[in-house]
């Protein structure tokens, strides 16, 4: 290679065009394929609040149902003033459980059953809060696999980063270089 080619190599303008040309390369990095990433990371973010909202309101249904268990319990086993009412509500209450978890299995058991009984309304109540903690488990196994798809997104754009601010010093310097040939 010949002095002068060299010299043409190295030319102030070779460095500022090539300091120039990373610091856009690391601007793109940065605004485009970070910014795909982070779009892609915020639509799991809100994934998982909306999966977590589920978990809350399902953990208040399971509330719900245990207090209302007591309240029948404490209802069927004092003296009622309209024993045709309690019965109705009473009645209102396991069909809404039969309808609202799934809980069809006792359907037939509530057909025959007639007045109130303790037992049933026990064992819907428990199959209830299983329906809902199995609801509960698999929100929540939800979160995990939407955080596990989230880490490497994360991964990659740490990576990004670190190639863009190296991109951009890396064109400062390249740039700021140029001053030192012309010495």
């Amino acid at each position: 290679m010949s002095k002068s080619h060299l010299d043409r190599l190295l030319a102030p303008w070779v460095f500022v065009l090539t300091g120039i040309l990373f610091n856009i390369l690391s601007a793109v990095i940065t605004h485009y394929f970070i910014g795909l990433n982070n779009d892609q990371i915020n639509l799991l973010d809100r994934e998982i609040d909306k999966q977590q909202v589920l978990i809350d309101s399902l953990w208040q249904s399971k509330t719900e149902v245990e207090r209302k268990k007591e309240f029948f319990i404490l209802l069927l086993s004092s003296k009622p003033d309209n024993p045709a009412l309690e019965e109705a509500f009473y009645h209102d209450y396991l069909d809404g459980l039969l309808g609202r978890y799934g809980l069809q299995d006792f359907a037939t058991r509530m057909r025959r059953q007639e007045g109130t009984d303790l037992e049933l309304l026990l064992d819907l109540s428990s199959a209830a809060q299983e329906s809902i903690i199995e609801s509960i488990n698999s929100s929540y196994f939800e979160i995990l696999e939407l955080r596990d798809k989230k880490m490497p997104i994360e991964a990659g754009n740490s990576r990004l980063l670190s190639i863009a601010i190296f991109l951009q010093l890396t064109g400062l310097i390249l740039v700021l270089a140029r001053d030192l040939r012309r010495r």
